[in-house]
This record gives C-alpha cells, sequence and structure tokens, in this order.
C-alpha cells in the first residue's frame, strides 16, 4: 500500500498489496470478506468491529480511486451499505451493482464461481449512481403543472390573480402599523381557505380565544346575518350572528378552525408554537397557518440573543411550510416609519423577510376623498415577481369584512350559509391533544378555540 494512503485498517478489511488507486476500476466495496477475495484488487469491507461513523474520517483514503464502488447481492444490505456511505462520504463519487448484475448469484464469489470472472468484470455494466444528497440532474426533475399549484385563493379577485394565491409550501410575512387590520384581514383569510376545504390553525398571542371567536364568527356571518345589540350601560350597538347563523357557523368550522391558546400568558414560546402546529397538521390535516405575531412569541436566551432567535423561528417556519406542503402567515410589526414601500421596512434582522415567499404590507388610507378604505402593497412575491403592485380593500366595519374596492361585494355567502345542516365525521380522541380542552369549552358555551 502507498505510505500516501491513509492508514484505514482499524475499520476497512483489504490486502494492502492489492491496492492501486491508479487502475479505472475504482474502489470495490464489499459486504463480507468472501466477496473481498473473490474480487482482491480494489477491494475491501467493513471489519466485523468496524463502526460506520469512522468511515468518514477516512475520505481522503476513498478520494484517491476513481469512484467507489458498492458491491453487495443482498438489496435490504446494500441499501444500508449505500445510505451510510453517502452520508459519511460526501465527496466521492459513488455507485453501485444492481441486482440484474449478479444474475441471481448470492455473492461474488458465487457469481465467480458460476458464470466466471468475465462474469465479475462485466458487472461494471449493470451499476447505478448515486448522487450526492440534494444534487439533482435538472431533466429528472418533475415539473407539476403551475396553473394548477395547491393554494387556499384570498377570495379578493385582484389579489389572487397577482399573486396565485397563498401557495401551499409557502411562507408570508405580512406587516402593517397597529390597528391597520391585519389581523382582520388574515382572519379573513383563514375563512377562504376553510370554505376551500383546507383546515386551518391559529395562533393569536394578543387576543384571549373568546375575542378571536366573536371577531371571526363576525366575518363569518357577514352583513346579512348580523343582529345588533344595544350595551346598555354604554348605548352602544354591538353586532352579533343570529342564533341560527352562529350554530350552523360552528357545524361548519367544527374540526377545521383550530386554534392555540393557552389562557393567560402573555407570552407563548416559540417552539411550543410549531409543536402545536406539527400537532395539528398530524392530528387535523391542517394546511393554513397564522402566526399573530411575531412580537408575542417567547424566545428563550437573552436580549442580545432576541433577533437570531426570531430569525431561527422565522426559518423553522419556513421549513414547516416546505416540508409539509402547508402556508403559513406572519404577522411581523413594521419597523417606526412614515411609509412601508419596502420589505427592509419589516421589524428586526433582513433575513426574516429573506426567508419569505411573499411580503404584504397593509395600511389604511388617509385621504379624505379616499374610494377605498386602505391599501394592500406587494413588497414581495417571489413565485410570480410581483412587487410593488397595491391592491385597494373597502371594509365593512359590521362583519369586519375586507373587500375589492370599488367593485367587491362584503356579502359573499360561506359554506355554512349555502349548504344548510351539516354532518361531519366524529374525530376519535387522543391523548395529548392541545386542541381537545379548547373544543370542549366552546360545545359548552364558553369561548372555545374552534
Amino acid at each position: 500500500m502507498s505510505n500516501s494512503i491513509p492508514d484505514i485498517s482499524e475499520v476497512l478489511l483489504f490486502d494492502p498489496k492489492f491496492l492501486d488507486p491508479s487502475q479505472p476500476t475504482g474502489f470495490w466495496f464489499c459486504s463480507d470478506p468472501e466477496d473481498v477475495l473473490a474480487i482482491q484488487i480494489n477491494a475491501g469491507c467493513l471489519r466485523t468491529l468496524g463502526d460506520w461513523n469512522t468511515i468518514g474520517q477516512y475520505e481522503s483514503f476513498f478520494l484517491q480511486f476513481c469512484y467507489v464502488l458498492v458491491v453487495c447481492a443482498d438489496p435490504e444490505k446494500r441499501a444500508v451499505m449505500v445510505k451510510e456511505l453517502r452520508h459519511r462520504l460526501p465527496n466521492v463519487i459513488l455507485l453501485a451493482v444492481e441486482d440484474k448484475g449478479f444474475r441471481r448469484c448470492s455473492s461474488v464469489r458465487a457469481l465467480r464461481d458460476t458464470y466466471g470472472l468475465k462474469a465479475v468484470d462485466q458487472i461494471l455494466l449493470d451499476t447505478v449512481e448515486i448522487p450526492a444528497y440534494g444534487l439533482l440532474d435538472l431533466a429528472d426533475v418533475k415539473q407539476p403543472d403551475v396553473s394548477r399549484l395547491d393554494k387556499a385563493l384570498f377570495g379578493i379577485s385582484n389579489l389572487d390573480q397577482a399573486t396565485g394565491g397563498a401557495i401551499m409550501g409557502e411562507l408570508s410575512v405580512w406587516t402593517g402599523k397597529r390597528g391597520e387590520g391585519k389581523s382582520t384581514l388574515l382572519d379573513q383569510f383563514l375563512l377562504e381557505a376553510i370554505d376551500q376545504g383546507y383546515p386551518v390553525c391559529a395562533y393569536s398571542g394578543e387576543l384571549p380565544a373568546w375575542k378571536f371567536k366573536y371577531w371571526a364568527s363576525l366575518q363569518a356571518a357577514g352583513p346579512d346575518y348580523l343582529t345588533m345589540k344595544r350595551d346598555k350601560l354604554s348605548g352602544r350597538e354591538i353586532p352579533e350572528p343570529t342564533p341560527f347563523a352562529r350554530e350552523m357557523i360552528d357545524a361548519w368550522w367544527r374540526g377545521r378552525f383550530l386554534l392555540y391558546d393557552i389562557g393567560t400568558s402573555t407570552y407563548h414560546d416559540a417552539s411550543n408554537i410549531l409543536r402545536v402546529f406539527r400537532y395539528a397538521h398530524r392530528r387535523y390535516g391542517a394546511r393554513v397557518y397564522l402566526v399573530d405575531n411575531l412580537m408575542t412569541a417567547r424566545f428563550r436566551g437573552n436580549d442580545r440573543d432576541f433577533y437570531r432567535a426570531q430569525s431561527e423561528f422565522v426559518a423553522e417556519l419556513a421549513a414547516f411550510a416546505h416540508d409539509n406542503d402547508v402556508h403559513v402567515h406572519l404577522v411581523a410589526h413594521p419597523r417606526k416609519t412614515e411609509r412601508i414601500d419596502d420589505s427592509d421596512a419589516v421589524s428586526g434582522l433582513g433575513d426574516i423577510t429573506n426567508l419569505a415567499d411573499n411580503v404584504y404590507a397593509l395600511e389604511k388610507e388617509s385621504q379624505e376623498d379616499r374610494q377605498q378604505d386602505s391599501v394592500l402593497t406587494i413588497l414581495k412575491n417571489r413565485f410570480f415577481g410581483e412587487r410593488k403592485r397595491s391592491i385597494g380593500l373597502n371594509f365593512e366595519p359590521r362583519s369586519k369584512r375586507f373587500y375589492k374596492s370599488g367593485t367587491g361585494n362584503p356579502k359573499k355567502a360561506y359554506g355554512w350559509a349555502l349548504s344548510g345542516p351539516q354532518q361531519f365525521v366524529e374525530l376519535p380522541d387522543t391523548a395529548n391533544d392541545p386542541f381537545a380542552e379548547k373544543q370542549g369549552q366552546d360545545r359548552g358555551g364558553g369561548g372555545g378555540a374552534a
């Protein structure tokens, strides 16, 4: 063995006198000593007490060969060898012999004894390359029909046309000054998702559960199904859904609208938000999520680490959206500025909006002779490239509904009002269900989550 080759004999069984990296055959990584003896030239196998974890320390040994060939007739054992070697040797060109190369023989030795040495040489004709993790041949990538991507439409026609809707696998950041209506608009988008058959899950760090439900109920009911009640003390007229509408809405969104609420805590731990989101996806199949808002999530560590922790949380939300093919909406406050005209206006580190697929800003219209109540600006849209496009919105105050200015209509009827009484399959009980208690309160007349 050449002195330039690292000593790997502690983990690899081979005959040094048969090693020659200059040979074009590469290194044959076998499953057992018998196959090593049958091949001899540039062949070796993991020792009985060898450890896959240490193989990576000797990558320079394998890099001296033009490639490494996994030689194992057992498909299951071969799959393990390929997985371990690909993971431990990321820079090595890795090949594997396919089943047909062994001609139904149980080993290389059996192949040689049955068909001769020529059959062993021909084994190279039946190999497949194992690419590095994450490295794809673009020609092999399957492209979906981009006109039919899985999405939840916003229900505002010009916004849907500009962005394609809330496309699954993406993260959207929403910003705007306090009181501009971000939370209200996003609650409405959750109702739109439910109406399209997508269960949703929301985290609201600012509103108690009963108040969150009250606002969402007004939006679900719409102006045609509201009644006004007078507050005896203040004299204020207060809207609420009619008893019929309230009952129908609860049936419509039961099991489809989940709210993560942990009571009176002012700050909610960011890791718990992600944990509950993952549960909502596995247990209820939730596809659209809302974090309202980033500033109310509690991050571990001191103040110096605050923005770094925020960034890591947003990165995890983006990964959650991508890995589970869901859409996540995140509310983030803007920096102190007169006008929000760029995604850099979002408070915190710049990579919060860099990680987002979409960035939107909602601002109230200040002109006295305005034709619209608010302006929604698309600051970033990664898929279609829309940027700086403004969409006018009007607002119906009783039902808390936004709608397209000019030709829009706040009286859209959601599914509960169109299909009459609905039947839903009762979900089985599950231990440690974070939504069970809140749903039970709702059924009992309290301020429930769903």
